[in-house]
Protein backbone atom coordinates (compact mmCIF):
# COMPACT_ATOMS: atom_id res chain seq x y z
CA UNK A 1 0.00 0.00 0.00
CA UNK A 2 1.67 3.50 -1.06
CA UNK A 3 -0.54 6.86 -0.49
CA UNK A 4 0.80 9.97 -1.99
CA UNK A 5 -0.35 13.64 -1.69
CA UNK A 6 -0.22 14.94 -5.14
CA UNK A 7 -1.27 17.87 -4.10
CA UNK A 8 -3.54 19.87 -1.43
CA UNK A 9 -5.10 23.56 -1.85
CA UNK A 10 -7.61 26.12 -3.48
CA UNK A 11 -5.46 25.37 -6.64
CA UNK A 12 -6.12 21.82 -7.02
CA UNK A 13 -6.68 18.47 -5.06
CA UNK A 14 -5.15 14.47 -5.94
CA UNK A 15 -4.18 11.99 -3.50
CA UNK A 16 -3.21 8.47 -5.35
CA UNK A 17 -3.49 5.14 -3.62
CA UNK A 18 -1.45 2.36 -5.02
CA UNK A 19 -2.11 -1.31 -3.87
CA UNK A 20 -0.94 -4.44 -5.71
CA UNK A 21 -4.29 -4.81 -7.12
CA UNK A 22 -5.44 -1.24 -7.97
CA UNK A 23 -4.74 2.29 -8.31
CA UNK A 24 -7.10 4.49 -7.06
CA UNK A 25 -7.19 8.81 -7.13
CA UNK A 26 -9.05 10.60 -4.65
CA UNK A 27 -10.11 14.01 -6.24
CA UNK A 28 -8.88 14.98 -9.47
CA UNK A 29 -8.27 18.89 -9.31
CA UNK A 30 -5.42 19.00 -11.45
CA UNK A 31 -4.88 19.87 -14.92
CA UNK A 32 -4.11 16.29 -16.91
CA UNK A 33 -0.37 17.44 -17.78
CA UNK A 34 0.36 18.22 -14.31
CA UNK A 35 -1.39 15.40 -12.94
CA UNK A 36 0.69 13.18 -15.19
CA UNK A 37 4.30 14.77 -14.17
CA UNK A 38 2.83 14.13 -10.24
CA UNK A 39 2.05 10.46 -11.02
CA UNK A 40 5.32 10.06 -12.09
CA UNK A 41 7.23 10.56 -8.75
CA UNK A 42 6.08 7.22 -8.12
CA UNK A 43 6.62 6.24 -11.56
CA UNK A 44 2.97 5.81 -12.18
CA UNK A 45 0.83 7.03 -15.04
CA UNK A 46 -2.86 8.09 -15.64
CA UNK A 47 -2.83 4.95 -17.94
CA UNK A 48 -2.92 2.80 -14.37
CA UNK A 49 -5.15 4.85 -12.95
CA UNK A 50 -8.57 2.01 -11.95
CA UNK A 51 -11.10 4.91 -10.86
CA UNK A 52 -11.10 8.35 -9.74
CA UNK A 53 -13.22 9.23 -6.71
CA UNK A 54 -14.74 12.56 -5.92
CA UNK A 55 -15.44 14.34 -2.82
CA UNK A 56 -17.87 17.33 -4.69
CA UNK A 57 -17.89 19.26 -8.02
CA UNK A 58 -15.53 22.39 -6.91
CA UNK A 59 -13.13 22.35 -9.69
CA UNK A 60 -10.55 21.94 -7.53
CA UNK A 61 -11.09 18.74 -6.84
CA UNK A 62 -12.81 17.43 -10.24
CA UNK A 63 -11.42 19.42 -12.96
CA UNK A 64 -9.45 16.87 -15.03
CA UNK A 65 -12.42 13.94 -14.04
CA UNK A 66 -14.00 14.60 -17.55
CA UNK A 67 -10.65 14.07 -19.53
CA UNK A 68 -9.71 11.04 -17.56
CA UNK A 69 -13.17 9.37 -18.59
CA UNK A 70 -13.21 10.35 -21.89
CA UNK A 71 -9.74 10.22 -23.30
CA UNK A 72 -8.26 7.61 -20.74
CA UNK A 73 -11.05 5.41 -20.02
CA UNK A 74 -11.14 5.68 -16.28
CA UNK A 75 -14.04 5.46 -14.54
CA UNK A 76 -15.80 8.45 -12.13
CA UNK A 77 -17.53 7.82 -8.77
CA UNK A 78 -19.57 10.33 -7.11
CA UNK A 79 -22.61 10.24 -5.25
CA UNK A 80 -25.46 11.22 -7.59
CA UNK A 81 -25.81 14.57 -6.57
CA UNK A 82 -22.23 15.48 -6.81
CA UNK A 83 -22.26 13.97 -10.63
CA UNK A 84 -24.96 16.06 -11.32
CA UNK A 85 -23.33 19.25 -9.83
CA UNK A 86 -19.98 18.39 -11.54
CA UNK A 87 -21.95 17.62 -15.18
CA UNK A 88 -20.53 14.45 -14.81
CA UNK A 89 -23.54 12.23 -14.71
CA UNK A 90 -23.45 12.30 -18.42
CA UNK A 91 -20.55 10.15 -18.53
CA UNK A 92 -20.38 6.56 -19.84
CA UNK A 93 -18.27 5.96 -17.28
CA UNK A 94 -19.68 7.45 -14.31
CA UNK A 95 -20.15 5.54 -11.36
CA UNK A 96 -22.92 6.64 -8.23
CA UNK A 97 -20.72 6.19 -4.65
CA UNK A 98 -23.56 5.83 -2.40
CA UNK A 99 -22.81 7.47 0.68
CA UNK A 100 -22.85 5.79 4.07
CA UNK A 101 -22.00 2.18 2.33
CA UNK A 102 -18.91 0.85 2.14
CA UNK A 103 -17.63 0.01 -1.63
CA UNK A 104 -15.36 -2.58 -2.43
CA UNK A 105 -12.45 -1.37 -5.70
CA UNK A 106 -10.26 -4.05 -5.99
CA UNK A 107 -8.46 -5.00 -2.29
CA UNK A 108 -9.36 -1.99 -1.02
CA UNK A 109 -13.07 -0.72 0.70
CA UNK A 110 -14.05 2.81 0.55
CA UNK A 111 -16.88 4.57 2.82
CA UNK A 112 -17.67 8.03 1.82
CA UNK A 113 -19.04 10.28 4.86
CA UNK A 114 -20.82 13.29 4.57
CA UNK A 115 -19.46 16.86 5.54
CA UNK A 116 -20.00 20.59 5.82
CA UNK A 117 -19.46 22.28 2.77
CA UNK A 118 -20.80 24.52 0.11
CA UNK A 119 -21.78 21.96 -2.57
CA UNK A 120 -24.10 19.67 -3.29
CA UNK A 121 -23.43 16.74 -1.58
CA UNK A 122 -19.69 16.90 -0.16
CA UNK A 123 -17.73 14.48 1.49
CA UNK A 124 -14.89 12.52 2.75
CA UNK A 125 -13.54 9.56 2.50
CA UNK A 126 -12.95 5.96 4.54
CA UNK A 127 -10.31 4.15 2.82
CA UNK A 128 -9.30 0.68 4.42
CA UNK A 129 -6.71 -1.84 2.88
CA UNK A 130 -4.11 -4.67 5.00
CA UNK A 131 -5.62 -3.88 8.27
CA UNK A 132 -4.90 -0.14 7.96
CA UNK A 133 -7.58 2.99 7.68
CA UNK A 134 -6.91 6.37 6.23
CA UNK A 135 -9.49 9.30 6.76
CA UNK A 136 -9.55 11.79 4.20
CA UNK A 137 -11.48 14.82 5.33
CA UNK A 138 -11.10 18.39 3.80
CA UNK A 139 -13.38 21.04 2.67
CA UNK A 140 -15.45 21.39 6.07
CA UNK A 141 -16.89 23.80 7.78
CA UNK A 142 -17.71 22.15 10.74
CA UNK A 143 -16.78 18.98 12.42
CA UNK A 144 -19.98 17.05 12.50
CA UNK A 145 -20.26 13.80 14.60
CA UNK A 146 -20.14 11.39 11.80
CA UNK A 147 -16.41 12.78 11.28
CA UNK A 148 -15.49 13.08 14.89
CA UNK A 149 -16.73 9.17 14.17
CA UNK A 150 -14.45 8.66 11.31
CA UNK A 151 -11.27 10.21 12.79
CA UNK A 152 -11.42 8.03 15.79
CA UNK A 153 -10.95 5.00 13.39
CA UNK A 154 -7.75 5.54 11.62
CA UNK A 155 -4.13 5.28 11.43
CA UNK A 156 -3.54 8.25 9.10
CA UNK A 157 -6.21 11.05 9.22
CA UNK A 158 -5.61 13.88 6.34
CA UNK A 159 -7.40 16.85 7.57
CA UNK A 160 -8.15 20.00 6.36
CA UNK A 161 -6.01 23.13 8.00
CA UNK A 162 -7.18 25.73 5.70
CA UNK A 163 -6.57 28.88 7.64
CA UNK A 164 -5.07 31.18 10.37
CA UNK A 165 -8.13 33.05 11.55
CA UNK A 166 -6.23 36.52 12.07
CA UNK A 167 -4.43 36.08 8.86
CA UNK A 168 -8.08 35.53 7.06
CA UNK A 169 -9.78 38.87 9.19
CA UNK A 170 -7.01 41.30 8.42
CA UNK A 171 -6.40 39.96 4.86
CA UNK A 172 -7.06 40.84 1.28
CA UNK A 173 -10.26 39.09 1.07
CA UNK A 174 -13.59 40.82 0.39
CA UNK A 175 -15.98 40.56 3.63
CA UNK A 176 -17.98 38.11 2.01
CA UNK A 177 -15.17 35.97 0.96
CA UNK A 178 -13.93 35.44 4.77
CA UNK A 179 -17.18 34.45 6.07
CA UNK A 180 -17.73 32.18 3.14
CA UNK A 181 -14.48 30.75 4.53
CA UNK A 182 -14.78 31.32 8.11
CA UNK A 183 -18.88 29.61 7.95
CA UNK A 184 -20.18 26.22 9.12
CA UNK A 185 -20.26 25.65 5.12
CA UNK A 186 -16.75 27.14 4.73
CA UNK A 187 -13.45 25.55 5.78
CA UNK A 188 -12.01 24.51 8.83
CA UNK A 189 -9.21 26.76 10.60
CA UNK A 190 -5.93 25.82 12.22
CA UNK A 191 -7.41 25.39 15.26
CA UNK A 192 -10.47 23.98 14.67
CA UNK A 193 -8.38 21.31 12.94
CA UNK A 194 -6.36 21.01 16.13
CA UNK A 195 -9.48 20.54 18.52
CA UNK A 196 -10.43 17.60 16.39
CA UNK A 197 -7.27 16.11 16.55
CA UNK A 198 -6.56 16.28 19.92
CA UNK A 199 -10.33 15.48 21.33
CA UNK A 200 -10.85 12.58 18.51
CA UNK A 201 -7.46 11.22 17.49
CA UNK A 202 -7.64 7.00 19.43
CA UNK A 203 -4.16 7.64 20.34
CA UNK A 204 -1.03 8.85 19.96
CA UNK A 205 -0.06 6.31 16.91
CA UNK A 206 -1.49 8.00 14.55
CA UNK A 207 -0.22 9.68 11.57
CA UNK A 208 -1.77 13.14 10.80
CA UNK A 209 -1.23 15.23 7.63
CA UNK A 210 -2.64 19.01 7.06
CA UNK A 211 -4.28 19.38 4.01
CA UNK A 212 -5.83 22.29 2.37
CA UNK A 213 -3.81 25.17 3.69
CA UNK A 214 -4.56 28.51 2.53
CA UNK A 215 -1.84 30.32 0.04
CA UNK A 216 -3.44 33.79 1.16
CA UNK A 217 -4.54 33.01 4.72
CA UNK A 218 -2.09 30.17 6.16
CA UNK A 219 1.52 29.63 6.70
CA UNK A 220 2.39 25.62 7.35
CA UNK A 221 4.65 26.25 10.43
CA UNK A 222 1.17 28.13 11.98
CA UNK A 223 -0.39 24.98 10.97
CA UNK A 224 1.87 23.04 12.91
CA UNK A 225 2.06 25.14 15.54
CA UNK A 226 -1.06 24.98 16.22
CA UNK A 227 -1.66 21.10 16.03
CA UNK A 228 1.83 20.03 17.67
CA UNK A 229 0.94 22.66 20.62
CA UNK A 230 -2.26 21.35 21.34
CA UNK A 231 -1.59 17.60 21.26
CA UNK A 232 1.50 18.56 23.22
CA UNK A 233 -0.48 20.18 26.09
CA UNK A 234 -3.30 16.78 25.96
CA UNK A 235 0.23 14.82 26.46
CA UNK A 236 0.44 13.53 22.44
CA UNK A 237 3.25 15.23 21.73
CA UNK A 238 4.61 11.63 19.93
CA UNK A 239 1.72 11.95 16.98
CA UNK A 240 3.59 12.95 14.06
CA UNK A 241 2.48 15.71 11.81
CA UNK A 242 3.03 17.44 8.81
CA UNK A 243 2.11 19.39 5.90
CA UNK A 244 0.79 18.45 2.58
CA UNK A 245 2.08 21.02 0.02
CA UNK A 246 -0.61 23.01 -1.81
CA UNK A 247 1.06 22.62 -5.49
CA UNK A 248 3.48 19.66 -5.71
CA UNK A 249 3.59 16.28 -4.39
CA UNK A 250 4.76 15.79 -1.16
CA UNK A 251 3.90 13.32 1.77
CA UNK A 252 3.97 9.77 1.47
CA UNK A 253 2.56 6.97 3.51
CA UNK A 254 2.84 2.60 3.36
CA UNK A 255 0.84 1.90 6.56
CA UNK A 256 4.07 0.58 8.33
CA UNK A 257 5.86 3.59 8.66
CA UNK A 258 5.57 7.02 10.12
CA UNK A 259 4.44 10.62 7.64
CA UNK A 260 7.44 12.23 6.28
CA UNK A 261 7.89 15.34 4.69
CA UNK A 262 9.96 15.21 1.35
CA UNK A 263 11.25 18.75 1.74
CA UNK A 264 11.29 21.71 3.74
CA UNK A 265 8.08 22.44 3.99
CA UNK A 266 8.02 24.56 7.13
CA UNK A 267 10.01 27.45 5.11
CA UNK A 268 7.52 27.32 2.03
CA UNK A 269 4.32 29.15 1.49
CA UNK A 270 1.30 27.23 0.71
Amino acid sequence: MLLRALASGSSGNAYVLRTDRVTLLFDAGLRIPKLERALQCEDMCIGAISAVLISHEHRDHCLAARELASDYSVPVLANEQALRAAHLDNLALAEVLPVGKPVRLGDVEVTTFLVSHDAARPVGFLVRHGGKTVVIATDLGVVTNNVCEMVRLADLVILESNHDPQMLHSGRYPVHLRRRIGGPRGHLSNAQAAAVLVRQLRDDHVDVWLAHLSHENNRPSLALEAARRTLQRAGMGTVRVAVALRDRPSLRWTGSQRARQLGLFETQGV
